[in-house]
């Protein structure tokens, strides 16, 4: 594209804006604007009752009070008439409207700070933090509504109500009420940040208000005497524009980085700790210090996790972000299901007389009993998979001494000394008496059935499956079968080639068992 043809374009671009701006009384919008920049008693009440009023809604955290004080703030003025003398190019403008901006500043800071040392409530609320970490958005929201109040002024459409709209899109006074709480309560790197928000609103409205007067036909040649070239001031204000954007790009980026640490944190706590009638996490939060990432979650329990696994969440938070991670797990027991409610005494029971104890019943030990054996068995069954505990007995003597609790676990190799003492320990801590274990072992997988054509039948594939849940892999199997060697090859085939077992695992006796049964087994060997 030629550089006479971009001329061109430029000529029709401002022919065409010229024509849709012939009926601007520059001169009339200039005269308002000049006044806007002028401290009056009217405009410091104004100013200063929105200030206190902004104030007061930070710190009881109410959003409409803060609102309010939007509303009711005079500052837009002058700093519109700041963003005319940059492109008419008026210095004794902005000189002027410089001077009431610095001064209505000054004056919102101090009253605020001094209120805020009086106040006995000097702790930030999430209105005051919420404006004490401005990013790019923040940027461009300020200069899409000094867009829109440079228009409205200019046009005279709608001029209140898109001045008031402007007021609560950019927020110039609450900032710097955060200011002043900052100071007044001996937080200036809250102060700072407030001031950074108010500073980016202003650079913003300025630059967006100075490219909508100069599209509006608003030039040098109004005013007697021109000190600075366009070309010079715009580079200014661009400058300054730039140099504010790296800070709050920044901001932006560390937020962003936050938020994705935050939900990848998330993902491991819910596949840990959300479970469907066993626990809820109810909150949790992250923090980076030192170089490691400190994690605290709130979990509501029917059972309180282990020791183990709060080391197991830790190690998969460390592993995923490659860095080192202390999990705080603060467990809350709750109840599931109801709250039966005990039987009242009846109505006509003698003032004075104590209340027979009802005994129990066969029936009702029985009940409970059962109860707690589930209970029992689910918390086993955590400990033992995939490997199932099959069934489970519990009794007791009339003597004082140890229940007998006998189990039978879904497996064909023995438990480790060490098994059977975790196992012991569980079921005391469940049961709150010392416990003398029985364990019994049945075989994990049901013998394997085969179809007409030699292969493992449709619900033997479905047993089969559990061979991948096993810890550690495949781990070592046997397989044997009827019919000679002709069916555990084919079984030991299916292991290897469709379930993925490393075929120096699966081993098949050198005489299998015959009979007229058509099923054969699976046995799971420890190697």
């Amino acid at each position: 594209m030629s550089y006479p043809y971009i001329r061109y374009r430029i000529k029709r671009l401002r022919e065409y804006i010229a024509e849709r701006t012939s009926d601007i009384d520059h001169r009339a919008t200039i005269k308002n604007v000049v006044t806007g920049a002028e401290i009056s008693g009217s405009y410091l009440s104004l100013l200063l009752l929105a200030s206190l009023i902004a104030l007061l809604g930070l710190l009881t955290n109410s959003v409409a009070v803060v609102i309010g004080a939007m509303l009711i703030s005079p500052l837009m003025g002058p700093i519109l008439s700041f963003g005319l003398a940059f492109t008419i190019g008026d210095l004794a403008l902005a000189r002027r409207g410089l001077r009431v901006i610095a001064v209505s500043v000054g004056l919102t800071i101090a009253l605020t700070a001094f209120v805020t040392l009086l106040s006995p409530l000097k702790e930030p609320t999430a209105e005051i933090l919420s404006r004490v970490r401005p990013n790019i958005y923040d940027l461009f929201v300020a200069v899409l509504a000094g867009t829109a109040g440079a228009i409205a002024l200019c046009t005279k459409k709608n001029y209140m109500i898109t001045a008031s709209g402007v007021a609560v899109a950019t927020a110039v006074i609450p900032p710097l009420s955060v200011v002043g709480f900052g100071l007044g309560s001996g937080r200036i790197m809250l102060g700072l940040g407030g001031f950074l928000l108010f500073f980016t609103n202003f650079v913003a409205i300025v630059l967006a208000s100075d490219l909508v007067f100069f599209l509006f036909n608003f030039h040098s040649s109004m005013v007697s005497e021109e000190r600075y070239p366009a070309r010079k001031r715009l580079l200014i204000l661009g400058t300054v524009l730039v140099l504010l954007s790296i800070p709050l790009v920044h901001t932006l980026v560390t937020d962003l980085r936050k938020v994705k640490l935050a939900k990848r944190v998330e993902r491991v706590l819910k596949l840990h700790l959300e479970k469907e009638a066993h626990s809820r996490v109810t909150g949790f939060s992250v923090e980076e210090k030192n170089g490691r990432i400190g994690v605290n979650v709130t979990v509501n329990t029917v059972r309180p996790y282990e020791k183990g696994a709060e080391e197991e969440i830790e190690r998969e938070i460390g592993s995923l972000l490659g860095r080192s991670a202390d999990l705080n797990l603060e467990q809350v027991v709750v109840t599931a299901g109801s709250i039966e409610q005990k039987a009242e005494l009846p109505a006509a029971a003698t003032v004075g007389q104590s209340a027979a104890v009802r005994e129990e019943s066969a029936a009702s030990v029985q009940a409970s009993t059962s109860r707690l054996l589930r209970d029992a068995r689910t918390e086993l069954e955590a400990f033992t998979a995939p490997f199932v505990v099959d069934d489970i007995r519990l009794e007791f003597g009339e003597k004082p001494g140890p229940a007998q609790v006998s189990i039978a676990i879904r497996r064909d190799y023995p438990l480790t000394d060490d098994e059977r003492i975790l196992l012991a320990r569980l079921l005391e801590r469940r049961l709150q008496v010392p416990v003398s274990l029985r364990v019994e072992l049945v075989p994990f997988l049901s013998p394997v059935t085969f179809d007409e054509k030699g292969d493992p039948s449709r619900e033997s594939i479905v047993a089969l499956a559990m061979v991948k849940k096993l810890p550690g892999g495949s781990g070592a199997l046997e397989s044997e079968g009827p019919d000679g060697r002709r069916r555990a090859d084919r079984l030991k085939r299916y292991l290897v080639e469709d379930l993925g077992v490393p075929a120096a695992n699966v081993t098949v006796p050198a005489k299998p068992k015959s009979g007229a049964d058509t099923a054969a087994s699976v046995i799971v060997v420890r190697r």
